[in-house]
């Protein structure tokens, strides 16, 4: 997670550098990362010592129950819970809900699974069959 508090956003680490120590200081370690959420490079230099907090990630999978505009309404398979997610922001997905949102019937046959995270959810990967 980078950042402060309720602006900590979650991200995937796409490269890691680690500088050498210098007379007097302590190696540091770039990080280059992207946000799950707002899809935002984000550059971090820490001392090589310093924790880094990581979110928990709860996977889950789920029905859409149905598809709006603005968001999806899911409900998962286990514990039945409705959820209001965000349109996700891979092309492939969004091609396929937009199919689905097309023929409604056939949102009954479809599944997603999802990530819960920071107190968000993210649709990560949608089923169709």
């Amino acid at each position: 997670m980078v950042g402060e508090g309720e602006e900590s956003e979650p991200c995937i680490i796409k490269a890691t550098e680690r500088s050498k120590s210098g007379k007097h200081g302590h190696a540091k370690v770039r990080i280059v990362c992207v946000g799950l959420f707002d899809n935002n490079k984000r550059s971090l230099t820490i001392p090589s010592g310093h924790m880094v907090e990581v979110p928990e990630i709860f996977k889950g999978s789920a029905q859409i129950n149905f598809i709006e505009d603005d968001s999806i309404n899911i409900m998962d398979l286990e514990s039945y819970e409705s959820i209001d997610v965000d349109w996700p922001k891979e092309e492939n997905s969004i091609k396929k809900l937009k199919e689905l949102q097309a023929d409604p019937d056939k949102i009954s046959t479809a599944q997603v699974d999802y990530w819960k995270l920071a107190g968000k959810t993210l649709i990560n990967r949608v089923f169709t069959n």
